[in-house]
């Protein structure tokens, strides 16, 4: 209920209601209204004090951050209207109070408070926040075969490990810039690699080294927009060191693949866990067409295109990811590239994670096509709706232009005219006219 009043009340209806709250309070400033036009303004003014209360309320109910919410420009100007408009118009002050230059100012200050808020009303609404920078210290697990659970570790310890690894799963996250440049050239790798894998998502791909056989994942995550968390694997047979700047919780005893080595199981495990985060986004965003398939076709709501277009974007981006990682999965179930410690014998299971891929691939094309055909769906009603409008206005506007012209061609009065026409005549012969045209257009169907 408070979602749907929200929604309501949005910036531009609370744009325009500030802008008739100005209208009503100048109104009886600049003009000598009769006392009923001044009480309907009088009215008027708190029933949009009282929706100005009720936006500020319910928006301050569903505030994820109360304390950012209370501190937004907006929103104070929202307080301080509703604050100086209970100054001037609470029914206990007198008249005499009522006229005095303080309150006068005070109603000038509530104008202008109105005028403001009438222009934040067109104001273009604001982007969505950028994800911080990593900060604080970087978080360290380790996790050894046979092991239950990860273990924390300290930044040290990654360093050393990373110039002598020992058959372990290490994961750091949380990391800064120069902690990327201290992590490559411990472990071997130029830092130009680990910067371009950990800042360019959505690009999987897979380059073989020396000592380290990089595999680059976008681990995606659903919240008010879905965002996609680079992670950068440095596999060889017996050990994984996975990178990824924000907190992100990966490592867990893989339950998969017993018979690999455990580099490739972890790696594989880590592509198996993208597989199941990219299931769920897609499970979901096939909720919210299906949503969206219910509404009926001729009463879209106006946030219908920002829904599918936040949709076709989210789809877009996900059918490239899968389309990215099908392509890795199946060079990998060829041969034509490889993991440390994997050999034919292991193509199947490759080729089984690289099907689900294409499943996964499939599926989100297909909740894509069908976004394409709800937006084409509304846009054909929409323009049916609007030509239909257009015919009405195109029949009233001719019926309306025989009387125009046989006035103008007759003149203001027919008394002392030159015709010998009486107004009845007159009258009787526009509205055969009227009706011969109306005729015309019920023949061709535009009243149906």
């Amino acid at each position: 209920m408070l979602a749907r009043v929200h929604a309501l009340l949005n910036e531009s209806v609370m744009g325009f209601l500030a802008l008739a709250a100005m209208a009503v309070a100048l109104a009886p400033a600049l003009f000598t209204l009769p006392p009923v036009i001044e009480a309907a303004c009088d009215a008027a003014g708190w029933t949009v004090v009282a929706l100005f209360a009720l936006e500020y309320a319910v928006g301050f109910a569903l505030a994820a951050d109360r304390s950012a919410f209370a501190r937004d420009p907006w929103h104070v100007l929202d307080l301080v209207i509703v604050v100086a408009a209970l100054a001037s118009l609470l029914p206990v002050v007198s008249d005499v109070a009522r006229s005095t230059p303080a309150l006068r100012m005070l109603r000038l200050f509530q104008v202008l408070f109105f005028g403001a808020r009438a222009g934040g009303g067109l104001r273009r609404p604001a982007a969505p926040p950028a994800r911080p920078a990593p900060a604080g210290p970087p978080q360290v697990r380790v996790l050894r075969p046979g092991d239950a659970s990860p273990r924390a570790g300290e930044w040290s310890d990654l360093l050393r490990w990373a110039a002598a690894p020992t058959s372990d799963w290490v994961h750091a996250s949380n990391l800064a810039p120069e902690r990327l440049q201290e992590v490559a050239s411990a472990s071997g790798v130029p830092h130009v690699m680990v910067e371009a894998a950990l800042h360019e998502s959505s690009y999987p791909r897979i380059e073989a080294g020396a000592r380290w056989t990089a595999l680059t994942l976008s681990v995606p995550a659903w919240g008010e927009a879905v965002h996609r968390d680079p992670v950068l694997l440095l596999v060889s047979e017996r050990d994984v060191l996975s990178l990824a700047l924000h907190p992100l919780e990966l490592q867990e005893p893989p339950a998969e693949f017993e018979a690999l080595p455990w580099g490739p199981r972890c790696a594989l495990h880590i592509v198996r866990h993208v597989l199941g985060r990219n299931e769920e986004i897609a499970g979901r965003l096939e909720r919210a067409v299906r949503g969206l398939e219910e509404l009926p076709a001729d009463e879209s709501p106006e946030s219908f295109f920002e829904q599918t277009f936040r949709l076709k974007r989210a789809l877009s981006a996900a059918k490239g990811d899968l389309w990215r990682l099908r392509g890795l999965l199946e060079m990998l179930a060829d041969g034509r590239r490889t993991l440390p410690g994997l050999g034919d014998s292991e193509s199947a299971v490759l080729r089984e994670l690289s099907e689900e891929a294409d499943f996964l691939y499939e599926t989100v094309d297909d909740i894509r096509e069908a976004v394409l055909s709800l937006i084409d769906l509304h846009i054909n009603i929409a323009a049916h709706d609007t030509n239909r409008f257009m015919r009405i206005l195109a029949m009233v506007s001719a019926l309306a232009l025989i009387p125009a012209i046989v006035g103008g061609l007759l003149g203001m009065n027919i008394i002392d005219a030159p015709w010998a026409v009486t107004l009845g005549q007159v009258a009787f012969g526009t509205f055969v006219l009227m009706l011969g045209v109306l005729y015309a257009f019920m023949a061709k169907g535009w009243l149906r």
